[in-house]
């Protein structure tokens, strides 16, 4: 277990820094937009959390790449799944705007999604075991 752990550690310590970064920059992002609401500098300042989110995610690709087959698996299972029932909520919540009812803002979905999948690979790791 202890190993297992020191293993999971060396994969994820590479996504330390730029999670810093990104919640960094996103604080200062919010903090600035609501200070400046009429500057043209707003889109950019807007995406600046974006630069740390691309390091994150080829720092997981890279992490994914290291890892065994039935971790992979695992992992592809929980991905299709956490797709599929969003793009079960997005289908509903766009025919249910055309009953007017509001949805959500995206970045609801997209946490909604990230809990899917954290959901799935729970599941996966409890099937294989």
């Amino acid at each position: 277990m202890k190993d297992r752990l020191r293993y999971r550690f060396t994969l994820i310590r590479p996504l330390l820094v730029p999670f810093i970064l990104y919640i960094g920059l996103l604080a200062f992002a919010m903090t600035w937009l609501s200070a400046n609401p009429s500057s043209p500098w707003r889109p950019l300042v807007a995406l600046l959390p974006v630069l740390p989110a691309i390091w994150i995610a080829l720092g997981m690709l890279r992490a994914i790449s290291r890892l065994d087959e039935l971790e992979r698996r695992i992992l592809l299972e929980a991905a299709a799944a956490a797709f599929a029932i969003t793009l079960l909520l997005l289908l509903s919540l766009g025919l249910l705007s055309l009953a007017g009812i509001p949805h959500p803002n995206s970045i609801y979905i997209a946490g909604f999604m990230v809990l899917l999948f954290g959901l799935g690979k729970l599941w996966g790791n409890w099937k294989t075991r």
